[in-house]
């Protein structure tokens, strides 16, 4: 069983080396332990500094395209390393690679396909941002009622995934990947469970450059994965909520047309775009349906060729 440890780096020259050096090379029921950086246009000496500590692939890009990019370079090249098992983990060296092996043992022992690294329940650094950590809570918890299953962190990098998962994880956001990837792979009916991590606090995120800017986007990330995954909700609903104003406004106007204050026209125009917005639903759901059966026969192909190869 082949494990690939994927790690994402941008400027993490400070960091990156005792990273890739506290990775253990040897962890039961794991034949290979293979180390893959995937270095995310960085302008210092990240890649010299992971290649001298033992990187066996580094991927870099030319310019940084940011951490949903660098994920998913990363998910391409650990797929064609032939990765029974991979665990991301970023750069900054704030996980505990020591607990690799509880994180892919629920995973090992077929209990789940996806593991989540819970921080913040061994030990919150003394140094973390609160508000980081209510804004960590927050989207937790938004990202538990979109998907109805609890996740108790969904910001966390510290991840272990089957190969599964691995070869059906669709994450189409540059920005980050942390909240879709979670939703793209409880939708497809993947096992998620949990495993609480050590973690530790080394400074400002890359990814985290203004709470604003991370709010609006991580919002936005969750909006659209809810609108692909269930479409015929969001769009049925949102055509439901159109034509109920617009009957009721015709109700009222019918009944009362001295204090009326939406025109017939209006209203008709309301209960037009609902109709046109379910219509929208079902047709995105139809769409999305045949994308997942086409993803599925490619993976099955690529699972009989992989076998007429052995």
């Amino acid at each position: 069983m082949k494990l690939v440890v994927l790690s994402l780096a941008y400027n993490e020259e400070k960091n990156i080396e005792k990273t890739i050096l506290s990775i253990p090379r040897q962890i039961p029921n794991i034949d290979e332990v293979k180390i893959l950086v995937i270095n995310d246009g960085s302008t210092d000496k990240t890649y010299e500094l992971a290649l001298n500590a033992g990187a066996d692939k580094i991927v870099s890009h030319k310019t940084n395209m940011g951490v949903g990019a660098a994920f998913m370079t990363g998910i391409r090249n650990a797929i064609s390393m032939d990765a029974d098992l991979l665990v991301t983990l970023d750069g900054d060296g704030e996980s505990s690679s020591e607990e690799i092996p509880v994180l892919i043992n629920p995973i090992i022992n077929n209990q789940f396909d996806v593991v989540v690294g819970i921080r913040f329940i061994k030990n919150i650094p003394s140094n973390y941002p609160r508000l980081r950590l209510f804004g960590n809570k927050i989207f937790s918890k938004i990202v538990s009622f979109v998907a109805g299953k609890k996740f108790a962190d969904t910001q966390t990098g510290f991840r272990a995934y089957s190969k599964d998962a691995l070869e059906d994880i669709s994450v189409v956001n540059d920005f980050t990947y942390t909240q879709e990837v979670l939703l793209d792979l409880h939708f497809k009916k993947f096992r998620i469970g949990d495993v609480p991590v050590t973690d530790s606090y080394r400074g400002e995120s890359r990814a985290v450059k203004s709470v604003f800017r991370y709010t609006c986007n991580s919002l936005a990330i969750i909006i659209r994965s809810l609108v692909f995954h269930r479409p015929m909700m969001v769009f049925g609903l949102f055509g439901l909520f159109l034509s109920v104003i617009g009957i009721t406004a015709k109700i009222i106007y019918g009944h009362f047309p001295h204090i009326a204050s939406v025109h017939p026209t209006l209203s008709s125009g309301l209960i037009l775009l609902g109709a046109v917005s379910f219509m929208m639903g079902l047709f995105a759901s139809i769409v999305f349906k045949r994308q997942v059966f086409a993803e599925r026969d490619l993976r099955h192909h690529l699972q009989r060729l992989r076998d007429s190869e052995k």
